[in-house]
């Protein structure tokens, strides 16, 4: 009986109450919409900055600015990273806390966007010992490359455990001492994902930012008195810590060069030092204070030298092992003497003197800036960044956007038992329901026993206290019948539920018992008319009896994993839920997103079979 006639909804006063009804299951819905919503789109957050956002609509989608910020913390990595390669700062001067304060560079000269593209095509980024590979860092967000390098490796070692697939990613901090790239059996796999990257995933490092963050900024602090006191202790007359200059060669300024040498003593990698050959005798007297003895050297080095005389100084670009014995070598030198630097800040001075014949008034006006020497002129690692989110923002969108469910759809899906293990227990949870729960109530509709309400009662009672309750005797029942980590240890105790039996006799009850009759004058008995009669007229009702142990066995996980704590028995919910421990919280949306798929699509295609199931036994 509807709550208003047909008549009353035509009244002023109908119409008013049918509008208020209708706001209130339009509120009711957004109350549910709304948070889905929350997590379509936490799920689509490839980093901190887009984590940190709370909206409905992820905002790389409508807002640049955001999307820069987002690829720029998966291109650096770290805020200290960043802060070395580009030199950037907080709009106070001082450090940046995080990358939402970060603006994207605008109105950049399109000049300086060419001379750069030039320097990068002719400095060969991919193979230079100067640059490194973005996009690879990520521990519970995963990177691009990162997760291009997972499955590479997936499909290199087929046999490989899933926790051994990140096995070999590592953040090429080439600027640290005794960085060591990828060595043994995953460095060939490494090696061909660097290779067939994109130029665009490479950034040079910045020696200038290195010897601010690790030398400089220790020792004065970014304010500005203690910018007015480095410039009263080295005699300079800097605006900002920015416009810091490091010299290729040891500078003739004594307190910058006790500062340099600082530098490049203690903190600088070997793959930026240059020596002489005049320290070629003491090269050779640190590699002999370091081996001990040649046969030593040449086993480490695969060379066969006879004296220590004739061993040359490394050439550039030289090996891991090089590297050290260089910087092995530094750490010996009085002094600076013969060290220079090579680094690509100053391969771009080098390459603008050219382009511009050495004339700086000619740079000036080309990029409309007022330096005063080439060497001040910094790398374009911002202004390029925002180019390339500008140039290719369809791509990268598509890949930010999907990311997070590759990286879940990779996890759940094609790693470990988890998707097996759930097929398997959905399969044996409905057979096992539709065979035990029709026969118990079919035996107590058509046997009609005394004590059948009784028994009745007794299930229904079951349903006012919560699983939860019968866990843990569950669980020592099982322990005792030693079916722990095993599928009979799901599938038995939900094998028979007090609610199916109930509705499944209540319908039992409705069907025609003049059918029966029939039956037992043709000679049919009990049994075969359970199956004959009782089944095909039961359709809606077994139908909602399935759809019923499929959505419980499927978001089966408190017992599940109490009961099945081997990994290799875990359910697709176990899964998810011990992603948690490795994973961040967009990753952990994407898997519940996916996950619950299977049974979208169940209520979309049997929604009709489940309101038959409910309607129909009300009707009769």
């Amino acid at each position: 009986m509807p709550i208003l006639n047909r008549i009353q909804q035509r009244t002023p006063v109908g119409r008013i109450w049918m509008l208020c009804i209708y706001v209130l299951l339009s509120l009711g819905a957004a109350t549910m919409v709304y948070p889905f919503l929350l997590m379509l789109n936490g799920a689509m957050a490839t980093s901190d900055a887009a984590t940190n956002t709370l909206s409905v609509i992820p905002q790389p989608l409508v807002d640049d600015q955001a999307l820069f910020q987002t690829y720029v913390e998966k291109r650096y990595g770290s805020l200290g990273s960043f802060e070395v390669m580009t030199l950037q700062r907080a709009p106070d001067g001082k450090r940046l806390y995080s990358y939402e304060t970060l603006e994207m560079p605008t109105n950049t000269p399109p000049a300086l966007i060419r001379e750069w593209e030039a320097f990068l095509k002719q400095a060969d980024v991919v193979n230079s010992p100067y640059f490194a590979m973005g996009h690879v860092a990520g521990s519970r967000l995963i990177a691009e490359l990162q997760l291009r390098y997972q499955k590479m490796l997936a499909v290199r070692f087929p046999e490989l455990p899933r926790k051994d697939h990140s096995a070999g990613t590592v953040v090429e901090n080439i600027g640290a001492r005794r960085f060591q790239p990828i060595q043994g059996a995953y460095a060939e796999v490494y090696n061909q994902m660097r290779s067939e990257a994109d130029e665009r995933y490479f950034h040079p490092f910045s020696l200038r930012g290195a010897f601010l963050q690790t030398t400089v900024q220790p020792e004065y602090p970014i304010s500005p008195e203690g910018l007015a006191q480095l410039n009263t202790d080295w005699g300079t007359h800097y605006a900002s810590f920015s416009d810091i200059e490091l010299p290729r060669t040891p500078p003739e300024n004594p307190a910058m060069l006790k500062a340099w040498w600082d530098f490049v003593q203690n903190a600088l990698a070997g793959r930026f030092i240059v020596l002489s050959p005049e320290l070629a005798p003491d090269f050779q007297s640190s590699l002999q204070q370091k081996y001990q003895n040649l046969e030593r050297y040449n086993r480490a080095h695969g060379t066969n030298w006879a004296a220590w005389p004739e061993i040359p100084l490394p050439p550039l670009p030289r090996s891991p092992l090089g590297n050290r014995d260089v910087e092995d070598l530094l750490t010996r030198l009085a002094s600076p003497v013969g060290v220079s630097l090579v680094a690509a800040d100053f391969q771009w001075v080098d390459f603008l003197r050219e382009q511009f014949k050495n004339q700086i008034g000619s740079l000036n006006a080309a990029f409309g800036t007022s330096y005063q020497s080439f060497d001040q002129v910094p790398m374009p690692l911002l202004e390029y960044d925002a180019v390339i989110v500008l140039r290719h923002k369809g791509e990268i969108l598509w890949e930010m956007l999907t990311r997070n469910y590759r990286v879940a759809w990779n996890l759940v899906y094609t790693n470990g038992n988890a998707f097996k293990n759930t097929v398997i227990l959905c399969f044996l949870s409905v057979i096992t329901n539709l065979i035990v729960n029709p026969l118990a109530a079919y035996a107590l509709s058509r046997f009609r026993p005394p004590w059948s309400q009784q028994v009745l009662f007794i299930m229904m009672a079951t349903m006012a206290f919560p699983a939860e309750v019968t866990q843990i005797p569950s669980f020592l029942l099982l322990r005792d019948l030693g079916m722990l980590n095993t599928f009979a240890a799901l599938v038995i105790p939900g094998a028979a539920t007090g609610f199916s039996i109930f509705l499944l006799k209540g319908f039992f009850d409705s069907l025609p018992q003049e059918l029966y009759e029939a039956a037992d004058i043709d000679g049919c008995g009990r049994i075969r008319a359970f199956f004959m009669i009782t089944i095909p007229m039961s359709t809606p009702i077994l139908a909602l009896t399935a759809l019923g142990a499929f959505t419980s066995a499927y978001g089966a996980f408190a017992f599940a994993l109490l009961v099945c704590q081997n990994e290799e028995m875990w359910t697709l919910m176990v899964y998810v839920y011990q992603l948690q421990q490795s994973y961040a919280q967009p990753i952990i949306f994407a898997a519940l997103v996916i996950a619950a798929i299977p049974t979208l699509l169940i209520f979309v295609f049997c929604q009709n079979i489940i309101m038959r199931g409910i309607v129909v036994p009300v009707e009769k």
